[in-house]
């Protein structure tokens, strides 16, 4: 067989081996020196398959024997995919921004995708280029560019891994799908267009109305007790007028759909441009919102200059971040200026920005001038701002704020023998808006139903049209420590600061943080560390409390809560087998109301053999929830087991079983209504047909009487709510090189159970004694998103 082997080389040489993954002809296939049924079965299942990752693949086929398989070997090269190819797979696959506790804003997700097509070189990055990429720490950062300083060159992902003295493998696996070696070709055009069309169709939505119309009807049968809380006719009217449009924007939404354009271009490594539109079907007009920018970057002193739409963090978040959402209990974040091509919905800048860096010294100016959702006061004025899904014209761009800030930094790395890293910034933006803030709980109330809109954190919001704030902040490194921090406050209001200290061996990490923000640091873009958002767990929790259901948004504010508390972190791997992949304690105050909270959580996997992964995570969280007449105690205790099998081809299924339980204090208004219980089970499977042809399969059932539920899919998290049902199908196929198709489908049935509201809550029908029946809202959809991809 050596000698068959020897020969073949020598006919055909290596110069003429056929490359099996370069789409041969049928005809070059046939040539092969098999039987012209195997060759025709070959030639079949690589046109059916795609590329082959490895020539054993052909032992698949029906008459490849091992012997066969010998004899083609000196025959056939399997080219491996050109590494931009590779990276360009990774945009549909790129982190979401809301999959993970520890989730990046889409901005920064848009900027990775910059960088997969246009990679950095890592041996002229810094520590604030390096910093912007996925899950790198600032120990990981330094790392690298210590080692460069010391006269380090990295060539390859090798030399990555293997020779900069602490850098943790998490920063490594952060760092590698976005760096290359060596300086590039600068010139050329290149790009990417993406479409996506999200659908609901009407014969499966079933949008519930019952809070709408309980509160017209109020408002038109029996005003009386609006009367009584002073309302006049003008101001009934006002609210009417609200709610009807309200009303008539859900109805004709039956029929969900919205399409997505996003256009990138780069010219070279110094120019980008990019446009977004964004069309929903049901609403009147061909584009509902667009967006635009360009940019130009690293000419010079300029690292960025942007005209348009971005994105911009500065420090730990608490002066500055206005991504619109902020995911609980995130430590870290990608800082700078950004692009944005991606909703951003309330929290948008508009304008032109500048990033100079000039020696140790760098500057950073701004300028917006944008839009706002707000809710309006029947006197023009502005109670908050607000964001709600869907976003009602009521509230839609009916505040226009300017923005005007800065920000001045200086390296002290290596003056004086001072770490690398060190820095200390100073921040501030001024707001100017075109109608004054007012809250006033009593537009927001219904009235007569008992409710106090108590929560200071509502009622120590600021007014006026104009504010400023400012603060510092600082960081440094020293070995594997790193500290970081950030102060900040409003002028004529509170304060706010953070300080965060970090060490890290290569499989183990330790992280303390410490937080406070006083009630009336009310920075709308404040965006630091925190366990609840500011409206949380305050009358917004109840839409049928409220003078308009919608207010209800108000619950997911993206500003943290007035809080104070201490967190310590750790992931631990102790052996092959065994890891702490998260262990947590937060202890931290409801400074509003002086209540103190303690959450613990800890996860650990079980890797009895190699392809199966097995992680049990507990969480204990005792928290109060105050009111004026007492807090009311809760417990909550949950714990889930995940099992995680790989089984060959990079296919993985995943299952995961969770129960939960909260114990609340028993009280008068209650009586024994103290246990709150849920449960989830759910399973996924990814299959990979082929190197360009994957899907993933998953489903769900949960129970969640009171507590929240969640749970992982595709690229995203889904919050669950009531009881139900799910499943989804998720398919991503490279048709080409240049093309990328993603569809996905999901049916979710919901059952939300409304029990109490006449026995415990006191509702009542209009003005009469009969209190509201128990009632279910069903939420039943079905939902089709298709992405496709056009690079060049």
């Amino acid at each position: 067989m050596l000698v068959w082997a020897f020969l073949l080389i020598g006919i055909y040489g290596p110069d003429n081996q056929l490359d099996i993954n370069a789409n041969p002809t049928r005809k070059q296939v046939l040539a092969l020196p098999v039987d012209s049924t195997v060759a025709e079965r070959i030639y079949e299942y690589v046109e059916k398959y795609g590329r082959l990752n490895s020539i054993y693949e052909l032992l698949q086929i029906e008459g490849v024997t091992p012997e066969v398989l010998t004899r083609l070997k000196p025959l056939i090269r399997i080219s491996p995919r050109r590494w931009e190819a590779l990276r360009e797979t990774n945009i549909t696959r790129a982190p979401p921004p809301s999959a993970a506790e520890e989730g990046p804003s889409r901005a920064v997700v848009e900027d990775w995708g910059d960088l997969l097509l246009a990679p950095l070189n890592i041996n002229r990055a810094n520590v604030d280029d390096l910093l912007a990429l996925e899950n790198v720490s600032l120990v990981d950062a330094v790392a690298v560019v210590r080692y460069m300083r010391q006269g380090g060159k990295l060539e390859s992902r090798r030399d990555l891994a293997n020779r900069v003295d602490g850098l943790s493998v998490y920063g490594y696996r952060g760092m590698r799908n976005y760096v290359t070696y060596s300086d590039r070709e600068t010139g050329g055009f290149g790009g990417n267009y993406r479409v996506n069309y999200d659908a609901t169709p009407d014969w499966f939505v079933q949008m519930d109305l019952a809070d709408f119309d309980a509160t017209l009807k109020a408002l038109i049968d029996d005003s009386s007790a609006f009367r009584n809380a002073g309302f006049t006719e003008s101001e009934l009217e006002f609210v009417r007028s609200r709610l009807a449009t309200e009303r008539e924007f859900i109805l004709q939404m039956k029929n969900q759909a919205t399409v997505r354009h996003r256009l990138r271009l780069r010219a070279g490594d110094k120019v980008r441009a990019g446009l977004w539109a964004k069309q929903e079907l049901y609403s009147p007009g061909v584009i509902n919102e667009f967006k635009g920018f360009g940019s130009i970057q690293n000419i010079g002193p300029v690292r960025r200059l942007i005209a348009g739409d971005y994105r911009l963090t500065l420090g730990q978040g608490l002066v500055m971040d206005n991504n619109s959402e902020l995911v609980r209990r995130t430590q870290g974040r990608a800082q700078g200026l950004f692009n944005d091509l991606s909703e951003n919905p309330g929290f948008g800048l508009r304008g032109i920005a500048g990033d100079l860096s000039l020696w140790r010294i760098g500057l950073l100016g701004f300028y917006s001038s944008a839009a706002r959702d707000a809710i309006l006061n029947p006197d023009s004025s502005v109670n908050f701002y607000v964001t709600t899904t869907p976003r009602y014209p009521t509230f839609k761009n009916v505040l226009h704020e300017q923005d005007v800030g800065g920000n001045f930094r200086l390296d002290f790395s290596e003056a004086f023998s001072i770490p690398i890293g060190t820095r200390v910034g100073f921040s501030g933006f001024y707001t100017t808006l075109s109608r004054p803030l007012r809250p006033s709980a009593r537009y927001l109330d219904f009235p007569g139903d008992g409710m106090e809109f108590d929560d200071p954190n509502y009622a120590k919001l600021d007014t006026g049209r104009t504010r400023l704030f400012y603060g510092t902040d600082f960081r440094t490194v020293v070995e594997n420590l790193s500290v970081e921090g950030e102060f900040g406050k409003q002028s004529g209001g509170g304060k706010a600061y953070i300080l965060k200290g970090r060490t890290q061996y290569n499989y183990l990490y330790l992280t303390c943080l410490y937080r406070h923000y006083d009630v009336n640091y009310c920075n709308p873009y404040n965006r630091g560390y925190c366990e609840q958002l500011r409206f949380e767990d305050t009358p917004f929790e109840k839409p049928y409390r409220l003078l308009d259901p919608a207010f209800a948004g108000l619950q997911e504010f993206p500003m943290p809560k007035a809080e104070e508390g201490f967190l310590v972190d750790t992931r631990y791997q102790i052996g092959r087998q065994i890891t702490f992949t998260r262990v947590y304690l937060d202890v931290w105050r409801n400074i509003a109301w002086a209540a103190d909270n303690v959450r613990f959580q800890g996860e650990v996997e079980y890797r009895p053999v190699f392809p199966l992964r097995l992680r049990f995570k507990q969480k204990l969280q005792s928290k109060q929830n105050p009111r004026v007449t007492g807090a009311n105690q809760s417990l909550t205790l949950e714990s889930t087991l995940r099992a995680m099998l790989s089984l060959g081809n990079w296919d993985y299924l995943t299952s995961e079983l969770r129960s939960g339980k909260v114990l609340l204090t028993p009280t008068l208004k209650y009586g024994d209504e103290i246990n709150m219980s849920g449960d989830l089970a759910s399973v996924q499977w990814e299959h990979n047909f082929s190197e360009d042809l994957n899907m993933e399969i998953g489903a769900s059932v949960w129970t969640t009487r009171g507590m929240s539920q969640w749970v992982f899919e595709d690229i995203g998290i889904d919050f669950l709510d009531g009881q139900g049902f799910k499943w989804y199908l998720a398919v991503s196929d490279r048709v080409s090189d240049n093309l990328l198709v993603y569809l996905k489908c999901r049916h979710k049935v919901s059952d939300f159970a409304r029990t109490g509201l006449g026995a415990s809550e006191g509702i009542h029908y209009g003005q009469s004694d009969e209190p509201v029946r128990d009632f279910i809202v069903r939420d039943h959809r079905f939902e089709v998103a298709l992405q496709i991809d056009l690079i060049w």
